[in-house]
Order: C-alpha cells, then sequence, then structure tokens
C-alpha cells in the first residue's frame, strides 16, 4: 500500500493565501481606499503618483543588477515590468517633473526597506511581486479615477494603474507561472515571502507616523477581516462592478 503525500503547495498560493489580512488592511488604509473609491482628489492623485515613483524607481534599480546575474529571473521579470516609466509618463501628463518631489516620511520607510535588502534578489522579487499583482485590481481602480477625475478612456494619467490593458491577465498568469516553477529551497521560499510581507507592511503604513508590525496591525483589525470579501475581491475574473 502507497501513501500520497499532498503536493507542496505553489509558492503564489502561500503568497496570496497566507498574506490575505494585510492585504485587506492595506486596502482600507487612507490612501489606497480613496483611490480604490475613486474619492481622491486631483492634487493628492498627483501627489500619490510622485511618491509611488521614488519608491517604484528605488526598486527598479536594486532589481536590474540581479536580472543581469540571474538569466531564471530576467525571463519571466521582464524589462516592462519596471513601473517607473509608466508612472513618469502620468506624471508629465499632468505637467508635474517627476523629479520635483521630495519623500515622505512613509516612502523613505520604504526606500529604506529596499536599500536594506538590495543584495537579495528573492526578497525583491517579493517586492516585486505585490507591486505587479497591484495591476490586478488597478485596472478596475484606473476606471474609476477617470470617471472621477475626468481622465482619458484612452489611459493618459491612469499608465501607471493600468500599464498592460487587456494583455493583464495573461501577463499575470504567466509570472505566477513562472515563479511557481522555480526550483527555490524552503529558505529562499521564505524569503519571497519576506518581501510580499514587507510590501503590504509598508502599504499599510506608508501614512502613518511610524512602521508597525504585524502583530500591532493585526491586534487593531483582524477581528474585522472577512476572507470570503477578500476572495470574491480579487479574482481576475470578477466583473469589474464587484471591485
Amino acid at each position: 500500500m502507497t501513501t500520497t503525500i499532498p503536493a507542496a503547495r505553489p509558492l503564489t498560493t502561500r503568497l496570496k493565501d497566507d498574506n490575505w489580512k494585510l492585504h485587506q488592511i492595506a486596502e482600507r488604509a487612507e490612501g489606497p481606499a480613496a483611490l480604490i473609491k475613486g474619492r481622491m482628489p486631483l492634487d493628492g492623485y498627483v501627489a500619490h503618483l510622485a511618491q509611488q515613483r521614488l519608491m517604484s524607481r528605488a526598486l527598479d534599480a536594486a532589481l536590474r543588477p540581479h536580472l543581469a546575474a540571474r538569466p531564471d529571473l530576467a525571463a519571466f521579470v521582464l524589462p516592462e515590468q519596471m513601473l517607473t516609466p509608466y508612472i513618469e509618463a502620468d506624471l508629465n501628463h499632468f505637467g508635474v517633473r517627476p523629479d520635483d518631489a521630495s519623500p515622505e516620511p512613509g516612502t523613505t520607510r520604504s526606500i529604506n526597506e529596499i536599500a536594506a535588502h538590495a543584495g537579495d534578489a528573492l526578497f525583491l522579487l517579493g517586492l516585486h511581486y505585490v507591486r505587479l499583482g497591484a495591476c490586478n485590481g488597478n485596472r478596475f481602480v484606473a476606471r474609476s479615477v477617470r470617471k472621477s477625475l475626468g481622465l482619458p478612456e484612452t489611459g493618459e494619467g491612469t499608465r501607471y494603474l493600468d500599464p498592460f490593458g487587456d494583455a493583464q491577465r495573461d501577463k499575470w498568469y504567466a509570472f505566477k507561472a513562472a515563479l511557481d516553477a522555480l526550483p527555490l529551497t524552503e529558505d529562499e521560499a521564505d524569503r519571497v515571502f519576506a518581501g510580499t510581507e514587507a510590501a503590504y507592511l509598508h502599504a499599510i503604513c506608508h501614512g502613518l507616523d511610524r512602521h508597525q508590525t504585524k502583530d500591532e496591525l493585526l491586534a487593531r483589525h483582524e477581528a474585522s477581516l472577512d476572507k470570503q470579501a477578500f476572495e470574491q475581491g480579487h479574482s481576475v475574473h470578477v466583473p469589474a462592478g464587484t471591485h
């Protein structure tokens, strides 16, 4: 008689399932919530883009040497996924010079986190996974922002939110499949996970006076979290009206 040993969870399943609480808290944070609901005024939106550009530029710069040295990562972490040019195009649409922005405290904390892990390609990959995955929901956010701010349906001003258009789902599935196919040790998978967790923590704490720990945030928010609502709202198959 043989015993069947259940296959280990795909890494991307772990990244989603074991981060859902932080993910949901992040979406409830003041800034993201205003963006998601189309309630962010134009000046706030432009300021948000400027801060995102600073963080994205830091992550792009940290990733590039690793991609040059590791063909296994460069095969699916593609140049088009470096989001800084899309943000700069949006800022240019609003007549804003990208280099004019100064980092907010939360932005500085995020940049320092990237710098502290600049030598760890897998931690950085975890950070990248979160920002790239955000493009799924941001496709729907972009529609709300265009409507509330009167921006063009052709995408000027919201390229960062919706960089891949109708190709988003296919590109995301290809990225996830390649990540799951990486032959990672348990320790290496843990480093990717640590990067994703850090990304959510920084998103939650960006507008706060200080960076808070996962335990602190769960102590305050856990009782109000709803996994069913999270699952229903985070499938790329869900119609736009339900996001």
